[in-house]
């Protein structure tokens, strides 16, 4: 059970919301494959609504007077049935009996409950229909549970049917959704009702302070088999079925499977996008929330329902619960229409996913087994496109819908042939690999491909539309074209990896390339056997831990304009590591950390905020591939050999310590690229546009200046 309520606060610079939370222990994970892709859209962060009970208490003809505390929380996530504070006072004080403590577990510790003798306990849907369960010993608690009486859990509902008429929220002479309890089997499934295999779970009853107190009614929790999905990673599990529940849930071990530690730090709180206040058994705790790209509820004939952009709270509540699935799954869509109605608010958008949800636990408790159907939305009951696909645009431009797929999923490919534009202007959650083989492929969705990674051959172009931050896995250039104005290598907003092999990228017509920005363990990796060259506007790159990495490997990268030396020597830093070119993010090269010590990355920056970052030996001062007098005569015009005063690449600092000197030039002599020519594989870019202004030489005075150690070093190697 998980409210939320309509006050807020905030923790950390992010919106923070109550919650109340009591759920149980969930199941091994379960697999089935989609045979079919029902796409139901975006699913609201929470919701308000959900099922409501009328209840009554009493025994030898007398009920307990409850008003206005009479309304419980219809509640499959919670195994008995327990009144709230404020009812289990009222309840105390006309004469309520209770006989033991039974001692529960939840969000923050354990937690004493009274336990009560045996009364009549009643109840009714929104049919108005009575049914009463004798002898039913109750648990009271010490917390309130936001406007409700009480949670009315599984004991409601073993043996029965429950009904739950979602439309009935946007009728005015309801605004609630119905609730119906049966005894007859399910009728035959419409032609939109998907059946939800159920497997019931009963956990052991351990709170017991005394070994012969009487034990509260209690009753198996029913979950249900669900797949989730984050960029290109999926994972099936088994979730508790929670109608309390307002918002889903994730347990920590999940949310690290499934990748949601995008930077890869052991912390999720980084990745949150508000945080809860959780209030259940044992007190409080604050919880992030982060956000998956969708759930999919796993029908019994192979279709996969899918919800796509849903928030989940991360919480433990016991080692052996993945999950939970809220109201904001199951009454997707319903609350917004039901409100937009209600304040005449037009248009009021699409109602909700679901028109009926029935619950089947008539044999749950000899079966262990149950089934809930969900009968979908007609216009909504849409089939998703699957791969292996194979889009051929021939010339002009057609968008996916055009192309006969208005929506794309499961884990087959997508190819893109023809000389035309494919547009990608909706969320797809294909997770198979995309190769754009001839034509362009352009997206003008941000999460048009999130799941999916894309290949651009030579005949290929991945555009990515002006305003657009493509969420991609990864992009690899094998001789094609990436063209955007601007890039975000970020695995958990924009594209995860970006490999530059022998390809192209370039920015809008007339600039000096995309504006790139590195983010959390995003990788900008450059090819390996040969010395490619990327023209860039500029770039930033996050070098803190779990941030950012760019792998020139043997190559470049030229920077248009506002470049810091500072900035790139903060990057190099990090990229260096413990000098041999190790380190997580920043700048820095495969290829250097490879050679042993002969390679390095240098750099050069001047005035007008132009910059290149290469592979480059030890002494190549001017970046030119060859170490040679040249560089000799740079080192000597800067005039900081042997002296304190600052020093860059273009100075002579080869070891990144922020000087020129003597070991500097022994990090020359070992490199052993002095006056051996060229030493990187031939360039597959020009290399005289990349060229950065070197200051003019002074004199030949560096013998003098590096005294007696320097002069043999210079005519051995001369």
């Amino acid at each position: 059970m998980v409210v939320i309520s309509r006050a807020g606060r905030r923790r950390g610079g992010r919106r923070c919301r109550r919650l109340a939370l009591a759920a149980a222990v969930g199941l091994a994970p379960s697999a089935a494959p989609a045979t079919e892709i029902i796409d139901l859209g975006v699913v609201d962060e929470f919701t308000l609504s959900q099922p409501i009970v009328q209840i009554a208490i009493g025994d030898e003809g007398r009920v307990f007077d409850l008003a206005p505390y009479n309304e419980c929380l219809l509640d499959t996530g919670a195994s008995g049935i327990l009144m709230a504070k404020t009812a289990s006072d009222e309840l105390r004080a006309r004469g309520f009996v209770e006989e033991a403590t039974y001692i529960d577990f939840g969000v923050a510790g354990p937690q004493a409950t009274g336990v009560s003798a045996p009364y009549d306990f009643s109840f009714a849907g929104s049919d108005g229909v009575p049914l009463t369960m004798p002898d039913v010993r109750l648990q009271t608690s010490g917390s309130d549970f936001a406007f409700y009486g009480g949670i009315a859990g599984m004991p409601l509902m073993m043996g029965r049917t429950v009904a739950l008429d979602l439309p009935r929220q946007a009728d005015f002479n309801a605004l609630r959704m119905g609730v119906a309890f049966g005894s007859e089997p399910l009728p035959p499934p419409t032609t939109h009702a998907y059946s939800i295999p159920l497997s019931m779970y009963e956990f052991p009853m351990t709170g017991q302070v005394n070994p012969d107190d009487p034990l509260p009614i209690y009753a198996p929790l029913p979950f249900a088999p669900v797949e989730l999905q984050f960029g290109s990673t999926r994972k099936t599990s088994s979730f508790l079925l929670d109608t309390g529940a307002q918002q889903c849930i994730l347990s920590s071990a999940v949310a690290f499977e499934l990748g949601l530690d995008v930077n890869g730090n052991g912390d999720l709180e980084d990745e949150a996008v508000t945080f809860q206040e959780v209030i259940g058994v044992g007190g409080s705790k604050i919880i992030p929330v982060l956000q998956i790209d969708a759930l999919a509820l796993q029908a019994g004939d192979g279709t996969d329902l899918v919800f796509r952009d849903v928030a989940v709270g991360i919480i433990d509540i016991d080692d052996a619960l993945p999950g939970v699935l809220g109201m904001n799954i199951l009454n997707a869509g319903w609350e917004i229409y039901a409100l937009n109605k209600i304040l005449g608010i037009e248009p009021l958008g699409p109602p909700g996913a679901f028109d009926r949800i029935d619950l089947d636990f008539r044999d749950a408790a000899a079966t262990m087994a149950a089934e809930m159907r969900l009968t979908v939305r007609a216009d909504a009951d849409l089939p998703v496109s699957q791969g292996p696909l194979a889009v051929e645009v021939a010339d002009g431009t057609v968008s996916q819908a055009a192309a006969g797929h208005a929506s794309i999923g499961g884990d087959g490919t997508l190819e893109k042939t023809g000389s035309g534009t494919l547009v990608v202007d909706a969320v797809n959650t294909l997770t198979g690999a995309t190769t754009v083989s001839a034509g362009t492929l352009e997206i003008a969705a941000a999460k048009g491909l999130f799941g999916s990674p894309v290949t651009v051959e030579a005949s290929g172009t991945l555009t990515i539309a002006n305003g657009i931050t493509a969420r991609l896995p990864s992009v690899t250039l094998t001789g094609g074209m990436l063209e955007a104005g601007s890039l975000v290598i970020d695995a958990g907003r924009g594209i995860g990896r970006l490999q530059v092999g022998d390809g192209t990228v370039s920015g809008p017509a007339g600039s000096a390339g995309p504006a790139v920005s590195l983010g959390a363990a995003g990788r900008l990796v450059l090819a390996v056997d040969a010395a490619t060259t990327l023209d860039l506007a500029s770039l930033t790159v996050d070098e803190a831990a779990g941030g950012g990495l760019v792998d020139l490997g043997s190559g470049r990268i030229a920077i248009a304009g506002g470049a810091s030396e500072e900035d790139l020597r903060a990057d190099l830093v990090a990229g260096r590591g413990d000098g041999s070119w190790n380190g997580g993010t920043g700048i820095g090269s495969s290829v250097a950390a490879a050679s042993g010590g002969s390679l390095s990355v240098g750099y050069r920056v001047a005035a007008d905020g132009s910059a290149v970052v290469a592979v480059a030996a030890a002494g190549d001062l001017d970046l030119d591939g060859d170490v040679d007098i040249f560089d000799i005569v740079s080192l000597d015009g800067a005039g900081t050999y042997g002296t304190d005063a600052a020093a860059g690449w273009a100075d002579g600092d080869m070891n990144y310590d922020g000087l020129a000197n003597l070991f500097d030039l022994v990090a020359i002599d070992g490199g052993g690229a002095f006056g051996a020519g060229g030493y990187l594989p031939a360039p597959t870019g020009s290399l005289a546009a990349t060229s950065v202004a070197v200051p003019e030489p002074g004199s030949l005075a560096l013998l003098a200046a590096a005294g007696t150690a320097a002069m043999r070093w210079w005519r051995r190697r001369a």
